[in-house]
């Protein structure tokens, strides 16, 4: 059985349009940033590749019409390292990629922000 994860990050501390005023009593709306994906490989024909393009699948998405929600959004490729640098291990690739993937993410999971949004 495959569990769906979401990430929901952090809300701040000021009355946003997604919170409710009941009485005294603030209700937080849980909003989700962020859904998950693979990084599948590179664009590619039949004896060529495309380091550039990279074809990630996205967890939810099936159908080229749900796809096109995502065209535009940032995607984060977060790993570690071993080398510290400012005080942490951990590096982000994002969205138009300066540089390429490595190979060694093939599979790796990815996070594909909802934003910037189009609605």
């Amino acid at each position: 059985m495959e569990c769906a994860r979401q990430f929901t990050g952090w809300l701040p501390a000021k009355p946003l349009p997604h919170t409710a005023y009941t009485g005294t009593r603030v209700l937080r709306v849980r909003v989700a940033r962020l859904v998950w994906g693979k990084h599948l490989s590179y664009q590619r024909g039949k004896r060529n590749t495309t380091p550039g393009t990279s074809l990630i699948k996205i967890e939810g998405v099936d159908d080229t019409k749900a796809a096109t929600f995502y065209t535009g959004k940032k995607v984060a490729f977060v790993y570690r390292a071993q080398k510290e640098v400012r005080g942490s291990k951990i590096r982000v690739i994002w969205g138009k990629f300066r540089h390429n993937l490595p190979p060694k993410s093939f599979g790796a999971s990815v996070r594909v922000m909802l934003y910037p949004s189009s609605i």
